[in-house]
């Protein structure tokens, strides 16, 4: 048997790694992180849709309860009328079921004789509202600039209701008058939804619309396209410039969700309904009284 020298010192092997296999451990985590973002990523999206879906869930419920209040729902929208024509009315819808929201003491600071546009409204119109923003649209900025006042920026409502539907099921189909629940022209109740209150749409997701501001009386539309499926390039907001983000130009049934749009009935019930939805199908459910009949499976 050899020994070491006397006094030599014992030997000693490097654990070290090499610069090869830390270039093999870096592509191993590449590869895993590869694979494992787009789960997240899907993760985050299933959790981004269930709380849009609580949303609208809870639009409805206090929709429901502006009904069980004034025996009808609000109008989708109103422009202001003289103090001597009645009891003055709250701009828009979002506004109308603030109390149920909590947020009455949001809803204490609107001057409804007054233009949603007019000064004394305006800080409340710049108050963000939590429960009108989905998740999946968290690109977009807070505020938004008004068509009615661009220099002035308000808080925007990525739900919208919608008051029928034109163009879809015929070419020359008008919404005229408006077919829906939630319209400009009058509140309406239960009684009216002649069609079922489980086939006909009260509010959808609208996150890209040009009047998605919950104060605005303009924020209702009547529905002219596929769902999800209206985009322009030339929209004047930042976040529609970025590649891949949906844009409306218009106002129109959309969303950030891949594949479809969530939306409430007047049931209160909350469906997604996909963009492959024939144009009759989502014309049937944008109208209140049309006499259509509907698959529960659309």
């Amino acid at each position: 048997m050899i020994f070491p020298p006397r006094g030599a010192p014992p030997s000693r092997r490097s654990f070290g790694f090499t610069l090869i296999e830390l270039l093999v451990v870096i592509a191993i985590i590449a590869i895993l992180l590869g694979l494992l973002l787009p789960a997240v990523q899907k993760v985050r999206e299933a959790a981004a849709r269930i709380r849009c879906t609580n949303n609208l869930k809870q639009i409805g419920l206090a929709l429901h309860s502006h009904h069980g209040a004034s025996n009808a729902f609000p109008r989708g929208g109103y422009f202001p009328v003289t103090p001597s024509s009645g009891t003055p009315h709250v701009t828009s819808w979002g506004a109308a079921i603030l109390p149920w929201l909590e947020q009455d003491n949001l809803f204490r600071t609107i001057r409804p004789d007054l233009a949603y546009t007019d000064p004394a409204n305006q800080p409340a119109g710049a108050t963000v509202v939590p429960g009108f923003l989905c998740p999946s649209a968290h690109l977009l900025q807070p505020l938004k600039p008004s068509t009615d006042l661009p220099s002035v920026e308000y808080a925007r409502n990525d739900y919208a209701a919608i008051n029928g539907e034109r163009g879809l099921r015929s070419p020359t189909a008008s919404n005229n008058p408006e077919r829906g629940v939630l319209i400009l022209a009058a509140a309406l109740a239960f009684k009216d939804i002649l069609d079922g209150t489980s086939q006909t749409l009260l509010v959808s997701e609208a996150p890209e619309g040009i009047h998605s501001i919950w104060i605005s009386p303009r924020n209702v539309f009547d529905q002219s396209a596929p769902i999800s499926q209206r985009r322009s390039d030339s929209s004047p907001y930042p976040s529609c410039q970025l590649p891949g983000i949906f844009c409306d130009f218009g106002q129109e049934m959309s969303s950030y969700h891949a594949g479809g749009a969530n939306a409430l009935f007047a049931d209160g019930s909350v469906k997604f309904l996909r963009t492959s939805t024939a144009n009759e199908v989502v014309a049937a459910v944008c109208s209140r009284a049309g006499g259509e009949t509907v698959d529960d499976n659309f």
